[in-house]
């Protein structure tokens, strides 16, 4: 939300303070590069930042050079090129960075018959209000993180836009962001990971904040995988109170689909290792375009657990604990690839009695950089030289 937040805010010239805005290294990569004013900015290793500045800048007419990481740059990004050029714009890529040159965006009809990504639907609707006649959107039949796409509508809404959905047609008018979201809600993925904590810990009750009921991010749905796991959850004055059901059943094995929720599948992956459940996970298949391919990364990772980790397709996976009720004693070094979602998913396997060796434990302030000091309140011991 912070960061669909700025680039509003930015097109709308709005200067505002908003509230609960993240603090995580990809906003303020995206914030610094907004308003620097360089020509050439570097967003290191992430996407959405890359994604969103190629589709602002290309509308502001701005001439400049955006870097970043060896291999987010290997990420897709070419369809995103395409389509901002079919609007007028002139934007070229190379081996190390985007070019971005001064062109005159025109709204249109786009036909998208395929998308890797809704984060290349959502930096084309976030500009879309500004575009002469508007733009309408044909998505394909198949539209993977759908979910993220209608938190953007929702976003853009708030603010003034308008916007006409019918099935997979979305228009957006050329009538510009007349308000700004003053206050943002927590991020419910980040959230999963003290979901996770909490289930893992010998804590009864434990409360967050800034979590609303009627919320906009369907990763909220992360309350319904863990009620099978004995998690209440309770909504008291926008802030969610999480307490264990005593003497429940687990279940043997759990079915579940992630096309419009990939980012959970770490952390839904990590709890049923962790509780001693099955895992038919399907939907997967963005997940090899993340700031890793997580789903070799967590095959790699939870293999040093002796877990039975089956990849069936590019698209699913089955995951069996193999009885990990003996707890090995001896060190397990986990190897984060540069992902933060690797760092904050496994870690709290330890309250289970791992002892973990963290590779890069700082590339948790991606997007969660209060996430050690969080976990602390659950009984994880850090040793100093975090």
């Amino acid at each position: 939300i912070s960061q669909r937040v700025l680039i509003i805010n930015y097109l709308s010239d709005f200067r505002d303070n908003v509230e609960n805005i993240s603090n995580s290294d990809d906003t303020n990569i995206l914030y610094h590069a907004l308003y620097c004013g360089k020509d050439i900015i570097n967003v290191q290793n992430s996407g959405t930042a890359l994604r969103f500045l190629m589709s602002a800048f290309a509308l502001k007419k701005i001439n400049i050079n955006l870097t970043g990481s060896q291999y987010l740059l290997k990420r897709p990004i070419k369809p995103l090129i395409e389509l901002l050029n079919l609007l007028g714009g002139s934007v070229s890529k190379d081996d190390n960075s985007i070019h971005i040159k001064t062109g005159d965006l025109v709204g249109t009809v786009l036909n998208l018959d395929f998308m890797l990504t809704s984060q290349f639907i959502s930096s084309i609707l976030l500009i879309s209000p500004y575009l002469q006649n508007g733009i309408t959107l044909n998505l394909p039949k198949k539209i993977y993180s759908k979910s993220y796409i209608d938190m953007t509508i929702s976003i853009m809404e708030h603010c003034g836009a308008k916007i006409t959905k019918h099935n997979n047609m979305i228009h957006v008018s050329n009538t510009k962001y007349s308000k700004n979201l003053q206050v943002i809600e927590s991020d419910w993925t980040s959230a999963s990971y003290l979901f996770l904590a909490f289930v893992f810990s010998k804590l009864d009750i434990i409360k967050i904040s800034k979590l609303y009921q009627k919320s906009m991010q369907n990763d909220q749905l992360i309350i319904d995988f863990f009620s099978l796991l004995g998690v209440r959850t309770v909504f008291e004055n926008n802030s969610i109170i999480l307490n264990k059901v005593p003497e429940l059943i687990m279940p043997n094995k759990i079915e579940w689909d992630f096309a419009d929720n990939p980012d959970l599948f770490p952390t839904i992956l990590v709890a049923c290792f962790g509780l001693g459940i099955d895992l038919f996970a399907t939907g997967l298949t963005t997940l090899a375009y993340k700031e890793s391919n997580r789903i070799m990364v967590m095959k790699h990772e939870l293999e040093k657990f002796d877990c039975i980790y089956t990849i069936e397709s590019k698209d699913a996976i089955y995951m069996q604990p193999n009885n990990n009720t003996h707890i090995n004693k001896e060190l397990i070094c986990i190897e984060t690839y540069n992902d933060h979602r690797i760092a904050l998913s496994l870690s709290p396997l330890a309250l289970l009695g791992w002892e973990l060796q963290i590779d890069n434990p700082f590339v948790i302030n991606k997007s969660y950089p209060d996430f050690w000091t969080d976990l602390c309140k659950f009984g994880v011991k850090l040793k100093s030289e975090l």
